[in-house]
């Protein structure tokens, strides 16, 4: 194969806070750690927008939630540059995107569970990894064919499919004492104010053992991808694309579109095959649109001419520096903004008049709002926010600071 080559993995659902080299000590991700330990970690990709749609759209036009008007498309440049570019999804509504943009090849991988699987081999996940294998040699050979470099996107509704876990594994996360485990498949959409201990512990268990199933499954394609792709020149990413409620504000499940952390902080890893050295963390924040700014770099091209809001995180992959954001701005489907700093959460949940305040990275899960003591500043971050949007709604670069 010649040409650089990039492999996608993006797993719905899966928060930061769920990797133990994000700081997790709940329960066991070890292969997904062991992938972290040599890869560029980037401690806070911090979501613009709590919506599938627009993580997407972030990466594919390179431009932030709140721009008006997208950029040209990721998929349009690569096509330009003759790579090659192929889609697996169990995602209908991307694998439906995807067959309107120019991507060699869109597979949709239809897998369904009403019960929890006897073993992780027999959950959607693992099927979904087995059919994603099977198109790896075909991109693989398409790519030789062709001589160009290639991209090779995969998707998985991950958390926001069924929690098909076996019933054993969520019982291993529990402890004498603890009420027996979750039986439910159909993960929960949208649950207020659940107050009950034993009800929350239930669904962070259930949550958890899914997290173990993707683990093991991400875990066995890489091993099987390492050997495929050996000597290439291959990088390989690992996100989340949305993260899930599981009570830390009183509510629980996917449909919760509250700017916390945990739907706004999702895993990054950047791994190159075949690397065995570990590389150091980015502390800088990250939001989507970095992603399509790093493969375009990575990919040797161009950013187009029009204003791009990412910054690529590939000199981080040989030791350098880049450009750093200080300042990361969220924005919810009803209104509802947020501006983080490496310092400060400020949530807006009606008006910037209406703001909280949260000290970060302290407060983990922005518990404890200190607007009230701080004053000064959530007046400076209000100007920031205010400069965000003003500048978010012309073609001017957005501000990072």
């Amino acid at each position: 194969m010649k040409g650089r080559h990039a492999i996608c993995i993006v797993l719905d659902g899966l928060r930061a806070s769920a990797l133990g080299a994000y700081g997790n000590t709940s329960y066991p991700t070890p292969r997904l750690d062991s992938l972290a330990s040599r890869s560029l970690v980037v401690d806070w990709l911090w979501a613009d927008s709590p919506g599938l749609q627009s993580f997407y759209r972030s990466i594919w036009q390179g431009v932030h939630a709140l721009r008006k008007h997208g950029g040209t498309r990721l998929t349009d440049l690569l096509r330009q540059a003759g790579v090659v570019q192929w889609m697996v999804t169990d995602d209908q509504w991307l694998a439906e995107e995807a067959s309107r943009m120019p991507f060699d090849e869109a597979l949709l991988v239809e897998t369904s569970a009403d019960q929890p699987a006897s073993a992780i081999e027999e959950t959607v996940l693992a099927q979904f990894f087995a059919h994603a294998l099977e198109q790896v040699a075909i991109w693989q050979e398409e790519a030789a064919q062709r001589k160009s470099g290639s991209l090779l996107w995969i998707h998985a509704r991950g958390l926001f499919g069924p929690w098909d876990a076996p019933r054993a594994m969520r019982a291993e996360l529990l402890e004498e004492g603890d009420p027996a485990p979750a039986e439910y498949v159909s993960a929960p959409c949208e649950l207020r104010q659940v107050e009950d201990p034993d009800e929350q512990l239930a669904h962070r268990v259930a949550y958890a053992a899914q997290v173990g199933v993707a683990d093991a499954c991400v875990g066995a394609f890489l091993q099987s991808l390492e050997h495929a792709l050996k000597g290439s020149e291959t990088l390989l990413m690992l996100l989340g694309s949305r993260g899930y409620a599981l009570g830390e504000h009183g509510a629980i499940g996917g449909n919760c579109q509250e700017l916390f952390g945990e739907r706004l902080h999702l895993p990054w890893l950047m791994h190159t095959l075949g690397n065995s050295m570990p590389v150091a963390r980015s502390t800088d924040l990250a939001q989507p649109a970095d992603v399509g700014a790093t493969l375009i770099d990575w990919m040797r091209l161009e950013c187009p001419a029009e204003p791009h809001d990412g910054l690529s995180l590939v000199p981080r992959l040989r030791g350098e520096s880049t450009e750093r954001r200080n300042l990361a701005v969220s924005a919810g489907p009803k209104g509802e903004l947020a501006a983080r700093t490496p310092a400060w959460l400020m949530r807006c949940p009606q008006s910037p008049a209406s703001a909280q305040l949260f000290a970060k990275p302290d407060d983990r899960w922005e518990f404890n709002d200190v607007a009230s003591r701080c004053s000064g500043e959530v007046e400076q971050l209000q100007r920031s926010l205010a400069t965000f949007l003003e500048v978010s709604q012309t073609g001017r670069p957005l501000p990072r600071e």
